[in-house]
């Protein structure tokens, strides 16, 4: 597939927006990536976000999902769910995580698949194709909310490359369900160390993420993106640089454009 379709997505939009609207997105990606996207935060002043946060956790997270998986001792899932926060962005490792609860693997398998099916946790899986060298078989997992991970992990500092990119998969994902578009997502990393953060298998092809925590990206980023396109050949349909900057523009070849996460999750 060529590079139209990209370019009549990306090429026909402002490669830069005005002061007063960009002001405006950031503030709200700013909002995204310390309370994250929760509707009811809103309206409320800090201190009353940091209150429903904690209750959401006491009610929802401890009380009602306890219930749904009849646990009799709370301690360890809410440990589970602290260290979980911690590790969003980052391979998941079962036996680690389960000896830093103090439970086994099996039990944290269970604990995982508790939030996953409450839409509290995302479990990405790789991608099965060895398309340039060995391929890491280990699933990443991601927090499904920025406030939610920033309250169970106590972190309150400025936003890291993980929470960067837990925000825009989170975000992804979420969109995803919500417009019910089927498409599996997977991640892509081989033992010598070629990574992609997100691949979207559609119909047409395969689309490419990668995701960078800075205000300025070089074509260097899109290192990964290209190698992945080669070996993927017609099957490639275009990729993102997903960035903290302000412009949109072509970065690199086949179809590789870089695109503001404000400018995609914002309004």
């Amino acid at each position: 597939m060529g590079n139209e379709p990209w370019d009549r997505l990306f090429g026909f939009l402002p490669g830069t927006l005005p002061a007063e609207e960009e002001s405006a997105r950031r503030e709200v990606e700013e909002h995204l990536l310390f309370w994250g996207g929760m509707p009811a935060l809103l309206h409320l002043s800090p201190a009353e976000r940091g209150k429903w946060l904690r209750d959401y956790e006491q009610t929802y997270l401890e009380r009602d999902l306890s219930d749904l998986a009849r646990l009799d001792d709370l301690g360890p899932f809410r440990r589970f769910q602290k260290l979980a926060a911690l590790r969003s962005g980052k391979l998941l490792q079962y036996a680690e995580l389960a000896r830093d609860v103090g439970i086994s693997v099996d039990t944290a398998r269970r604990y995982l698949e508790y939030l996953r099916i409450s839409y509290q946790g995302i479990l990405l899986p790789p991608y099965h194709r060895n398309l340039t060298s060995a391929v890491i078989k280990t699933p990443k997992f991601y927090w499904g909310d920025v406030g939610l991970l920033r309250r169970l992990s106590g972190y309150r500092g400025e936003s890291t490359a993980e929470i960067y990119e837990t925000c825009v998969v989170a975000e992804i994902v979420k969109w995803m369900r919500t417009v019910q578009r089927p498409e599996p997502l997977f991640f892509y990393r081989t033992r010598s160390g070629l990574e992609v953060d997100l691949l979207i298998e559609t119909e047409e092809g395969m689309i490419g993420i990668e995701i960078k925590a800075r205000e300025r990206p070089a074509r260097t980023d899109t290192r990964s993106l290209a190698s992945v396109a080669e070996a993927l050949g017609r099957s490639w349909r275009g990729g993102l640089l997903v960035y903290r900057g302000c412009g949109i523009f072509r970065i690199g070849e086949p179809s590789l454009w870089a695109v503001p996460s404000r400018r995609l999750f914002t309004a």
